[in-house]
């Protein structure tokens, strides 16, 4: 078994925990408040850019062409997801010049910082695969339940196979990498990693 899938079987309960929160199933139900989307998204536009600082900086440590080239084309994609969540925020009323960042989000973002700028690649990847794993499981189990739901944008976005396939270019960095590396502090930064996306799912599920 490959490790990404061990790593990914380990820590399934975090994301089945993820599925089950108010918010995930309020956009499956296309029930949940229009303000908690928005404190959402406002809240991760903070995530992708530290998202693509990580890439950045997994860049610079990578030793070999081909982890340069798949990273570099994450990093494109990053960016280009930032310029989209500007449109995006502009459709659902959010003004991100007064946005402040959340107490969820800046744990995960700082556990980003640590991990992209003193730990090795292995661990950066590690540390960030649970994001787009996540994220497309969470929409390929939605994606029956897109009909007149206000949220079917964001359903679709992350069930689609273009996303999956980001998904797996990182994982196959991690299932390739052909250094040494410590498996349990793997594990840890993914499981981490897992219970950070939990908690950021559970600030935006407070709600009636």
């Amino acid at each position: 078994m490959l490790i990404t899938q061990k790593l990914w079987e380990r820590n399934y309960n975090l994301a089945s925990l993820s599925l089950n929160t108010k918010f995930v199933q309020g956009i499956k139900n296309g029930d949940l408040p229009k303000k908690k989307f928005q404190e959402y998204l406002a809240q991760d536009y903070f995530f992708l850019e530290s998202f693509a600082r990580a890439y950045g900086l997994a860049v610079s440590k990578s030793r070999n062409k081909k982890n340069i080239k798949t990273l570099s084309v994450l990093l494109s994609g990053v960016s280009e997801e930032l310029i989209l969540h500007e449109t995006y925020a502009k459709e659902w009323d959010i003004d991100l010049t007064t946005n402040l960042i959340g107490p969820a989000t800046k744990k995960y973002t700082d556990f980003l910082e640590e991990v992209s700028l003193n730990l090795s690649l292995i661990e950066i990847m590690s540390a960030m695969t649970p994001c787009m794993r996540l994220y497309s499981w969470l929409g390929k189990k939605l994606l029956n339940m897109i009909s007149d739901n206000p949220y079917k944008e964001w359903i679709l976005t992350y069930s689609d196979e273009s996303f999956d396939n980001l998904a797996k270019s990182l994982e196959n960095l991690i299932d390739e990498y052909d250094e040494s590396y410590d498996i349990d502090q793997i594990n840890f930064l993914y499981k981490k990693a897992m219970e950070l996306e939990l908690d950021f799912f559970n600030a935006y599920s407070s709600f009636s």
